[in-house]
């Protein structure tokens, strides 16, 4: 039989597991996510550029929408996603000004989804984050040359960490890796990017034209006043929906990162 001393060990190191597990089951409340992106290993392209980022993407933050998930509240990701878009294109290709009049490149990034899962609503033993971006690429005379959407996916085993906090920063961390990873080693074979490296002028693509609907033949009904109903437009969706208007149409000669061109 086991003695005070050995009884006293295990019912502490009981106590220190369930601790644990109810930690990482937890709320992780407000989280601000502190990537570390590594700086790729790869060739710069000889190739200028600037980054744009509007008030919308540098301010960027999740916010969960549903009550019934509990497992976040929201999740800033603005200076991550920042910081990797600047180190992973910075070692492409060469970054200039906005002003810079004789630039090849002008990249502006746009989140559209953010998605992501913990162990309470998976039964897995893991925080999962999933991240979608669009990339618009234009020419100094602001016409567009591509439009690439492309998806990070990362995720974290509960075993390795000690909060759920800790948990989603790293699964966000990973998520932001993988995207960076994609571009550092599929960029230069974009259709776009082969044209400026062989001395081309990058094909402009035309924005499709759209054709007015036609008018109501009945009366229309009048818009309600704020007596009786209030539109409210959410500046971020909850999971699950898509936090920013995807292209309406796809353009049939877009590039997309995912797929060799």
């Amino acid at each position: 039989m086991l003695d005070r001393v050995q009884l006293f060990g295990v019912s502490r190191r009981l106590l220190m597991l369930m601790a644990s597990l109810a930690v990482l089951s937890g709320c992780a409340n407000n989280v601000i996510v502190k990537a570390d992106i590594p700086t790729p290993l790869v060739e710069k392209l000889p190739i200028t550029g600037t980054m744009v980022y509007t008030e919308r993407f540098k301010n960027y933050v999740y916010l969960e929408a549903e009550k019934k998930r509990r497992s976040l509240k929201s999740l800033d990701i603005a200076a991550a996603q920042i910081s990797l878009f600047d180190r992973v294109f910075g070692s492409l290709m060469t970054l200039v000004g906005v002003e810079e009049p004789n630039k090849d490149l002008t990249i502006e990034p746009e989140i559209l989804d953010f998605q992501y899962s913990a162990p309470g609503e998976t039964k897995l033993k893991q925080y999962e984050v999933w991240i979608k971006y669009r990339l618009k690429l234009s020419n100094q005379d602001n016409q567009k040359l591509a439009d690439w959407t492309i998806k990070g996916y990362g995720k974290t085993p509960t075993g390795l960490l000690t909060s759920a906090s800790s948990a989603f920063n790293s699964a966000a961390t990973v998520a932001l890796r993988d995207v960076g990873a994609q571009l550092s080693l599929r960029f230069a074979k974009q259709r776009t990017i082969k044209q400026l490296l062989a001395g081309d002028t990058p094909q402009v693509i035309s924005e499709p034209e759209v054709e007015p609907e036609p008018e109501p033949e009945v009366e229309p009904t009048p818009k309600p006043t704020l007596d009786s109903a209030q539109a409210v437009e959410p500046a971020v969706t909850g999971a699950g929906e898509s936090t920013a208007d995807e292209p309406d149409t796809v353009e049939p000669n877009a590039d997309e990162v995912n797929d060799e061109t």
